[in-house]
């Protein structure tokens, strides 16, 4: 049965009575209407300022809406407000401003695909091999780190364009045009693509002083590439993260900032502060197809940590891996030897009070991007102020004598041991 909708014309309005207002106390009124405009401003004020306050304590820095394109998605900075001899929402303004611009900064910096105005980038670099270039420091510096450790891996780039096309796709049909596992042909493209990056008369960037390079390319190589279709030479890909958390710190710490942390969703964390403060940092291990929190590694002071692994643990890590249905793993740590991707072990962190990220990551590459595992060269590293922890078959290896490890695995048969070694 339907509504029954009554007849509106059946209610009559009732006649609107007149009221006179008197002319007696309208000032009185009038005063009184100000008066509650005022108290309602003042009340706004007030919630506005409370909002806009921040309180004392750990907060973490975005970068500013309005900045332009930036690396503010890949890393997290959380600092602790207040304790800098000016208040917490002045010290946040001020940290907001300051991070916005540098992460602009080192998006456009180390860019390798895309222009920017007053800015000599490695996709400038790319764009004019055989041309003397003036270059932005923080990019000189990190090219004067790989020629310093011998790592050539910078001239992957054509490598890595195939890559990223691999790590973009949905489907495990669609990878059978970049994955050179499964491509005989691009194989053998990446063995060429390989022995070139080895070789300096193929191609190399040479370091002119005064943040001058010149990036020369073989015409060989050049016609190699052009007719194969690659259109980059020299690129950081995966490497870059290290170095640009370790300009990020820089950039806080020659302004005096050092109550914070700033870490990479792809495993470069620096430590800023001074203080006797104690941090933890989570410690994995894959076994097969699972991972386990094997431990928690407590430490305090400055500290720059390397966590490299073979396997993905969030929906950004998309750029650098993907997960077949069978479970076999493609990852972007390419092995100059051959142009493949391969990896020692599962994990492995590494840390250092002494170094930089850059410097601890080019550190790892020999002995983590390869066939195999060589633990005694962790032994080596120590001499240059590096740690390092590793797990394997449920024990977790460390060096570092006064490495605090807590919060060990147990679960029904599963336990995780610690090993001091070395």
């Amino acid at each position: 049965m339907g509504r029954t909708i009554k007849n509106q014309n059946t209610r009559r309005p009732k006649p609107v009575e007149k009221i006179q207002l008197s002319e007696k106390h309208i000032h009185l009124r009038v005063f009184l209407v100000i008066l509650l405009l005022a108290v309602a401003a003042v009340s706004f004020t007030y919630a506005l300022t409370s909002y806009l306050k921040e309180e004392t304590g750990w907060k973490v820095i975005k970068v500013s809406s309005a900045a332009k394109a930036n690396v503010g998605d890949e890393f997290t900075f959380q600092y602790e407000l207040g304790g800098g001899g000016t208040s917490a929402t002045a010290e946040y303004k001020a940290l907001t401003i300051l991070y916005s611009d540098a992460a602009v900064k080192a998006y456009e910096i180390f860019h390798a695909d895309e222009s920017f105005d007053d800015i000599v980038n490695l996709h400038e670099i790319n764009q004019h091999p055989g041309e003397i270039l003036t270059v932005e420091e923080p990019l000189y510096q990190a090219l004067e780190l790989l020629e310093q450790y011998g790592n050539r891996n910078l001239y992957l780039g054509p490598v890595y364009e195939e890559m990223y096309n691999l790590f973009q796709c949905k489907e495990d049909y669609e990878t059978a045009s970049f994955d050179p596992e499964q491509n005989k042909v691009l194989k053998e493209e990446f063995a060429v693509l390989a022995a070139f990056a080895a070789d300096p008369e193929a191609i190399d960037l040479k370091l002119l002083g005064e943040n001058q390079v010149c990036l020369e390319v073989s015409e060989e190589y050049q016609s190699w590439t052009q007719e194969h279709g690659y259109e980059t030479y020299p690129d950081f890909y995966w490497m870059k993260n290290a170095f640009l958390v370790d300009y990020l710190a820089e950039v806080m710490l020659e302004n005096g900032y050092t109550r914070g942390v700033i870490s990479s969703y792809d495993g470069f964390f620096r430590n800023l502060d001074e203080r006797d403060v104690s941090y933890s940092f989570h410690i994995f291990d894959r076994v097969g197809q699972d991972i386990y929190p094997a431990a928690v590694m407590e430490y305090n002071g400055p500290e720059s940590l390397v966590y490299l692994r073979n396997y993905p643990i969030s929906t950004q890590d998309q750029a650098y891996y993907y997960e077949m249905k069978s479970g076999e793993i493609r990852t972007a740590y390419i092995d100059g030897a051959d142009g493949l991707q391969r990896t020692s072990r599962n994990d492995l962190v590494a840390y250092s009070s002494e170094k930089g990220c850059a410097e601890v990551l080019l550190t790892m590459i020999p002995v983590y991007v390869s066939a195999s595992f060589d633990a005694s060269a962790l032994e080596q590293w120590k001499a240059d102020g590096i740690y390092s922890i590793y797990c394997e078959d449920r024990v977790i290896h460390y060096n570092e004598e006064k490495l605090t490890l807590k919060q060990l695995y147990q679960k029904d048969d599963l336990v995780y041991t610690a090993a001091l070694v070395g």
